[in-house]
């Protein structure tokens, strides 16, 4: 499997790849995608997740956007603010998805500090009204 969306993806035939993805569920495709990301070091993947974005946007594939390039990609100048850009645009799309705000606190931790201390505390106090056990958003009070 992966290795017939790598080389759909990297042939640049999206279409093919995306009737792949289709099939997995959230996770598998999390784990394929950022298998393929840190192997490769490559941007074509971002590519792709911006192809598949074009046409559903949806908060996952910003997170998915996102957690490439703030991992695999964050060697890459600007990827840290592009990745908090989608970040943010996640929490758009979803604002009551509590894991995505837990994952934006990150921002805060870089040291580009894109997300502030002081919007790291109020989000930080958001999350744990509503998941008074969040490790990250305790870090963050």
């Amino acid at each position: 499997m992966k290795t017939r969306l790598e080389n759909f993806i990297l042939s640049l035939k999206f279409i093919e790849a995306k009737a792949l993805v289709d099939g997995l569920n959230k996770d598998e495709f999390e784990d394929y995608i950022l298998e393929l990301c840190y192997k490769s070091e490559s941007i074509i993947y971002y590519s792709f997740v911006l192809d598949l974005l074009k046409n559903r946007e949806t908060a996952f594939l910003h997170y998915i956007a996102s957690i490439i390039l703030s991992h695999p990609l964050c060697h890459l100048e600007g990827a840290y603010q592009a990745a908090f850009y989608h970040a943010k645009k996640a929490i758009d799309c979803d604002e009551d998805d509590i894991g995505l705000k837990e994952y934006l606190l990150f921002f805060n931790a870089i040291p580009d500090k894109l997300l502030s201390d002081r919007e790291a505390k109020i989000l930080a106090e958001k999350v744990l009204k509503i998941k008074p056990d969040s490790e990250v958003a305790k870090k963050h009070r």
